[in-house]
């Protein structure tokens, strides 16, 4: 049996394996909101100095994440830029954001997940230009505090953010500049941010995913007993 996290990953896998079995369960991720529901921005703001809006993206800071894009798309305004993430697999990578970014751009290698919940609802906008996602768990989370998200035309995440999210091209620094732009001026009042909140709570959560992983382990042992 198939365990995909999106409709869309099962079809990829149905294209790249030739795959054409329907023993499967859709089992999208999920986040606890006990952990990211409406945080508090003060203990971040406290922790960093960093007082104003800024756009974030956590995550591992390496080429498939696209960081440095995100960095290239702003460089010629003035929005402040926050990076939560491992650098230690691509520390050239974290440079070269930095060679572009400036003062603008902070590196923060990590936080726990009390923080980085407060950082995220620090952020003015939450972005994951990648070029390859199932959904980032980060986008997930950013979602529950409400943070306007920008996500890829990439990969698979466009099954979980639908229309409640910017958008943009990965390889286009304009797309990517817009979609930032556009997400920062909306805020977190727009309707975008606030039915991904709810979508979040309602549909990508952990008992969601546990259920739809029973009920395929149910279905293979009971197609092994008959």
């Amino acid at each position: 049996g198939l365990l995909p996290n999106s409709w869309l990953e099962l079809q990829s896998l149905r294209n790249d394996l030739q795959w054409d079995g329907d023993c499967f369960e859709i089992a999208h991720y999920g986040v606890d909101p006990k952990l990211f529901l409406d945080a508090d921005p003060e203990p971040f703001r406290q922790q960093t100095g960093i007082q104003g809006p800024f756009v974030l993206q956590a995550g591992r800071i390496e080429p498939s994440k696209n960081q440095a894009m995100l960095c290239w798309a702003l460089k010629d305004t003035s929005l402040p830029i926050v990076l939560i993430g491992g650098r230690q697999h691509w520390p050239s990578y974290a440079d070269l954001c930095k060679a572009i970014s400036g003062d603008r751009l902070t590196i923060i290698d990590h936080l726990p997940q009390d923080l980085l919940a407060s950082a995220y609802a620090a952020a003015a906008v939450h972005t994951l230009p990648s070029w390859m996602e199932t959904c980032g768990l980060v986008s997930l989370e950013a979602a529950l505090c409400g943070t306007p998200l920008v996500g890829s035309l990439f990969g698979h995440e466009l099954e979980y953010l639908e229309g409640d999210a910017w958008t943009c091209d990965p390889g286009d620094p304009d797309s990517v500049r817009k979609a930032v732009e556009d997400a920062w001026a909306a805020g977190r009042q727009d309707s975008r941010p606030v039915a991904m909140k709810r979508k979040v709570l309602e549909r990508f959560n952990w008992e969601q995913t546990v259920d739809s992983t029973e009920r395929l382990y149910r279905r293979v042992l009971n197609d092994r007993k008959s």
